[in-house]
């Protein structure tokens, strides 16, 4: 008790509580390992200043060791601080002024997190073309980091660019976040060599007029779509499924085969911001389907698998073909690609990866105009007329908590929500096949008489329907199928 004492520089005693205990005190947190003390725990509490912690932890406190001798990390001898501190950590710049957990060098003015010691000194990001080195003074501290958009700490260290040319910049921590890091230190390994243009590249030039994509036998053709949508009316992008319904498009003469120019040049190996391991692009999926582990939307199109076999991360064709920074009409400013979405540190407007997936432009049959994307952050100030959607005839009102992001032509006063234009499942077509459950699942277009779904004997209202090919049921959803017996 005397160490403790000593280590933590108490002024008011300590309790010891066990599963033995017969008081009922108040749950708090381990001033250690910041884990919260459950009743009857293993624990030391002081009643008076809400101080507690394991007795684990405090073994292993004890245990570690006081000072540190790690010249990658500091000339000198670094000497644990047994004492709460408002210090800045010179390697990622933070304050844990109530947090026991610092380092430092006195004579250095050194101060670094017990973490902090033992940061990689080169990684390497999908998010970023280079390798990123660790330092303590980040060059032009006012500029901003790339992943959080918030500025750095003067005087205290990050992770920026090996190329002197490039201006990249993270803060510690957000390089670090196992989201963003794969967890490998690269120092001192030899830079992986490209892959080759056999390995990586989709598409290929034939003769100046056509082109060959790696999932399909036939050659393929530019063509657009006019007017009146002769070339691509009935068409879908086999990569991401949505219909073919404006500019230039690569299409087979012999068959239905299509691709957006964008989801043609996707690369059959890449590196994305939404992952921080490689992907791969697969074509042909199992079951027929997949969900993808961003939008969290089912698709049937062509799915990028990480490389990691103990990763079971799957991202859809429209995903991956967003690229950091995103321009997109939905906005004014350029937006920033994040785990978590898109947004934009200008205004605070964001977008979660259900809604940056969203096709900007669709057609409907209630206007012979395209209509537009309107979100909900763009609309909520308009001072509008009562809208009806078209489709389903619900009146859209834009106000909290009423609010729906909607498909307009403003032209026209042409409004629909977005599920009723696109559907629930926009990544998944009619006339393809399913696995699922056990069954074997048809997908079809919805006709107008609208069957009743087997599992929760509803009317199936969605532009898809969920037929069995051993029977006749039908589902009006993939979580119908997935909750039959």
């Amino acid at each position: 008790m005397e160490n403790l004492f000593t280590t933590f520089r108490l002024t008011h005693s300590l309790e010891e509580f066990g599963p033995d205990s017969t008081q009922i005190d108040v749950v708090n947190e381990c001033f250690i390992c910041k884990i919260k003390i459950y009743y009857k725990s293993n624990c030391f509490r002081c009643r008076l200043c809400d101080f507690g912690f394991h007795k684990e932890c405090q073994t292993t406190l004890m245990e570690s060791n006081l000072t540190i001798d790690r010249p990658k990390t500091h000339e000198h001898m670094l000497t644990f601080i047994r004492k709460m501190n408002s210090f800045n950590c010179d390697a990622c710049g933070l304050v844990d002024k109530y947090e026991i957990n610092m380092y430092g060098c006195l004579p250095c003015n050194f101060f670094i997190h017990r973490n902090c010691i033992y940061l990689p000194k080169v990684i390497k990001l999908t998010r970023h073309s280079h390798r990123l080195f660790h330092t303590y003074q980040v060059p032009d501290c006012n500029t901003k980091c790339r992943r959080c958009e918030n500025t750095f700490v003067p005087g205290c260290g990050g992770y920026i660019c090996i190329h002197k040319t490039c201006d990249y910049k993270l803060h510690s921590y957000c390089a670090t976040d196992k989201n963003t890091w794969d967890g490998s230190d690269v120092e001192g390994e030899p830079e992986e060599t490209s892959n080759s243009d056999q390995d990586v590249t989709s598409l290929k030039e034939v003769d100046g007029k056509t082109f060959r994509h790696f999932s399909h036998h036939h050659d393929l053709m530019r063509l657009c779509v006019n007017g009146e949508k002769e070339e691509g009316e009935e068409r879908v992008c086999q990569a991401c499924i949505l219909p073919v319904d404006f500019d230039c498009f690569l299409g087979c003469k012999e068959c239905d085969f299509a691709l957006h120019d964008t989801c043609a040049s996707l690369p059959r190996k890449m590196e994305h911001t939404f992952h921080r391991h490689t992907i791969t692009l697969e074509v042909d999926i199992e079951e027929g389907f997949f969900r993808c582990s961003k939008c969290e939307r089912e698709s049937c199109g062509f799915m990028y698998r990480c490389c990691q076999e103990e990763c079971d991360f799957k991202m859809d064709a429209k995903c991956a073909s967003l690229s950091d920074p995103l321009y997109s009409r939905t906005h004014e400013h350029p937006l920033s690609l994040a785990d978590y979405g898109a947004s934009c540190y200008k205004c605070s407007f964001y977008l979660g990866p259900n809604r940056v997936s969203l096709p900007v432009l669709v057609k409907c049959n209630y206007d012979t105009h395209p209509l537009t994307i309107c979100l909900f952050e763009s609309i909520k100030s308009w001072v509008w007329p009562p809208f009806h959607c078209e489709i389903c005839e619900i009146r859209i009102k834009p106000k909290y908590p009423d609010y729906e992001d909607i498909y307009g032509c403003f032209d026209c006063n042409t409004v629909v929500h977005v599920e009723c234009a696109i559907g629930k499942y926009p990544f998944l077509k009619p006339g393809h096949t399913i696995k699922l459950n056990g069954f074997e699942i048809e997908i079809a277009s919805n006709s107008l008489s609208r069957p009743i779904c087997h599992a929760c004997h509803s009317t199936c209202q969605d532009k898809l329907v969920f037929k069995n090919k051993s029977s006749a049921i039908s589902f009006c959803s993939i979580n119908c199928i997935t909750t039959s017996s």
